[in-house]
């Protein structure tokens, strides 16, 4: 006895070979196996060369043309999740929109898209920026080391060496807030040896 009686599935014809194709190119009377898009916004109708000039057709392919820039970079941007709507995982702004500063975002490139003078002005803002904090950290770094601006490496190791030695917790009994301190130390030893070097 048959359980699935009268509902049983019956294969797919095979899909017909592929009528042969004369190459498209004008004066070009070659077979024309290969196949390309006609156009940008129509991807699925295609165009049939041979080889050599579906090879050529590739290389004057641009998907972009006749785009603004700012569709471009929408496309792009909606590019990274396949085209699919986002929504916020940890963040309160929606994924569009923690992207939508492309000036940040490719910094190196910012030159070439976003004019010079601009890029000249933001690097002296950032320099100036740098400079207030490093001079900062210069200061906040000695006072944790107890040192005068003016020591060498050998004096800012011999003082390293003895605070390290003295607030290291194996030292203390373990004690959490000497390790803290030994961390702040550690930190400001690697940030005055750089300075120093």
């Amino acid at each position: 006895m048959k359980v699935f009686e009268g509902n049983h599935r019956t294969r797919p014809e095979k899909p017909k070979a592929p009528a042969e194709h004369m190459c498209e190119y004008p004066d070009c009377a070659e077979h024309g196996p290969h196949r390309a898009p006609r156009a940008p916004h129509d991807l699925r109708s295609y165009r049939w060369f041979c080889l050599d000039h579906v090879r050529e057709y590739n290389r004057a392919w641009n998907f972009f043309e006749g785009w603004s820039r700012r569709d471009i970079e929408h496309f792009q941007r909606d590019d990274v999740t396949g085209h699919r709507p986002t929504w916020p995982v940890y963040s309160k702004r929606p994924l569009h929109e923690e992207i939508d500063d492309l000036e940040n975002i490719f910094h190196n490139f910012s030159r070439d898209w976003f004019g010079a003078e601009k890029q000249k002005n933001s690097d002296r803002n950032k320099r100036e920026k740098k400079r207030s904090t490093a001079d900062m950290d210069l200061e906040r770094a000695c006072t944790t080391l107890h040192l005068k601006p003016g020591f060498d490496r050998v004096k800012l190791r011999s003082r390293y060496m003895a605070l390290a030695k003295k607030h290291h917790p194996d030292m203390n009994g373990g004690s959490k807030i000497s390790e803290e301190l030994l961390k702040s130390i550690n930190l400001a030893y690697t940030y005055l040896l750089n300075q120093v070097s």
